[in-house]
């Protein structure tokens, strides 16, 4: 069963479809993320928005789908990983989702942290 795509905008990016939406996370004190999930499911991911602002920590990707290169994800749990800082503190744009997801699917080393 495919995604849902009422109120989500597509994206074509590494020959596949994902789809992507921004919405506040109420119960992370209102936090705005991002939201990219694959047409599939197999890739769902999650990114609070501003990161690139916060001098105090190290920006994350919080990835719950199967496939993200360079670890193997277990049913029902999702990771924390470390990514490049990317400017995230303006409107976003296609090409902040694009980069993003060809980041999550590139060769790299990861980097996974408690939650």
């Amino acid at each position: 069963m495919g995604v849902s795509k009422k109120g989500k905008r597509r994206i074509v990016c590494l020959n596949r479809d994902f789809y992507w939406y921004v919405t506040p996370d109420w119960e992370d004190a209102g936090q705005v993320k991002l939201h990219i999930i694959s047409e599939d499911k197999q890739f769902i991911a999650a990114y609070n928005m501003g990161q690139s602002c916060q001098l105090d920590s190290s920006p994350f990707i919080v990835i719950q789908g199967k496939q993200f290169e360079g670890i193997v994800m277990e049913n029902g749990c999702y990771k924390r990983i470390l990514t490049p800082v990317w400017e995230d503190d303006t409107v976003i744009t296609p090409d902040i989702v694009a980069r993003i997801i060809v980041w999550c699917f590139s060769v790299k080393e990861v980097v996974t942290f408690a939650v």
